[in-house]
């Protein structure tokens, strides 16, 4: 018996088998979907800035720390952004929702509403 190995019996993943299993799939690659493209983003809008001039003091630790707080603050936005197009619920969509005035923003309204026409 000796020379007997006993291998994982973990389960294997199939796949899905009702409909939750399904919609919960669905949940996960959406999630996950997001979480890629907003990091994605993300990078390409801080690169951006540092192309503009900005400094986010890279070689102090201090430094690069004052600045993090607000750099995940445009990650998350991002990332909530494209979780709303799906109806997923992020919380900063409740604080987007209860802290923005809509009609401060009329002219951004209008030139998104011109580009989306340009795009049909």
């Amino acid at each position: 018996m000796a020379d007997i190995i006993d291998f994982p019996k973990d389960k294997q993943n199939g796949p899905p088998q009702s409909k939750e299993e399904v919609a919960e799939k669905l949940l996960e690659f959406k999630l996950g979907h997001a979480d890629q493209i907003a990091e994605v983003l993300w990078q390409y809008v801080l690169t951006e800035l540092i192309r503009a001039g900005c400094i986010f003091g890279v070689d102090e630790a201090a430094e690069q720390n004052k600045h993090f707080p607000a750099m995940v603050l445009v990650l998350e936005a991002i990332k909530s952004l494209h979780l709303s197009t799906y109806g997923i619920h992020h919380p900063l969509q409740d604080f987007a929702g209860d802290s923005i005035n809509i009609d401060d923003y009329r002219e951004e309204q209008e030139i998104t509403i011109d580009i989306d026409e340009d795009l049909e």
